[in-house]
């Protein structure tokens, strides 16, 4: 086994390649690649799906995670066990992780990412639950949005008929106004006729009470005659 070089370079006096070197053992170099699953994962490495692409590979998702270095994954930077190789390709939000049984060369790795590029447009839903999970999140809170939107719409609606109802009310407060002052106005008419005719009919008793007998034959009463106001 010999040490995994990360960043290759020109070869030095010693023979060795450049570059920063890491202390995880890189597999010994096997004449064919084989390419055995590709795993899909979200931002936090969790298992969306995964793709096997040889039956027999004894590596699963759970000798992945124990593989991924401390400092987590890198695009293109692959982290070994024995001589198998995971190498990361990030593609938007998600990675897709390929697993081979030797590493793959870095001419090949453009055109997996290529590859892999495509294979996210074109990802069906069903192999990943957790992105199902949010797009049902995402509908559930459309629904709620589409539900609380019908509700303030309903609420905007008897709004606006207790708002007509104020304004028929203030309309008929007004003329209920209107109509007491108007009698208002027939009370005090017809109140002060009523002294006027107690005046009247005083003023004429004691007139009649103050006058001299006369002939009852010539004598003409006195007619008073007032009509009440309307």
């Amino acid at each position: 086994m010999r040490e995994s070089v990360v960043d290759e370079g020109p070869s030095q006096p010693d023979g060795t390649k450049g570059g920063t070197r890491s202390a995880v053992q890189a597999p010994r170099m096997v004449p064919r690649i084989d390419y055995e699953r590709i795993f899909v994962l979200d931002d936090e490495a969790r298992l969306l799906g995964e793709y096997a692409l040889r039956d027999d590979c004894p590596l699963e998702y759970d000798d992945l995670r124990r593989s991924i270095p401390v400092n987590g994954m890198r695009h293109l930077v692959a982290f070994y066990q024995g001589e198998y190789a995971f190498t990361p390709f990030r593609v938007e939000d998600m990675w897709f992780v390929v697993l081979s049984h030797g590493v793959p060369r870095i001419e090949e790795r453009g055109s997996i990412g290529t590859l892999l590029a495509a294979m996210r447009v074109h990802l069906p839903p069903v192999l990943s639950p957790a992105i199902a999970a949010r797009e049902d999140a995402l509908r559930e809170r459309e629904r709620e949005a589409a539900a609380r939107e019908s509700t303030l719409g309903r609420r905007e609606q008897k709004l606006a008929l207790l708002e007509a109802e104020l304004r028929t009310s203030a309309i008929a407060l007004r003329d209920l106004e209107a109509e007491v002052r108007t009698r208002e106005t027939r009370l005090v008419a017809l109140r002060d006729y009523a002294i006027l005719m107690q005046r009247t009919f005083r003023q004429t008793k004691l007139k009649s009470q103050s006058a001299p007998e006369s002939d009852p034959t010539t004598a003409t009463p006195a007619k008073t005659s007032s009509a009440p106001p309307q």
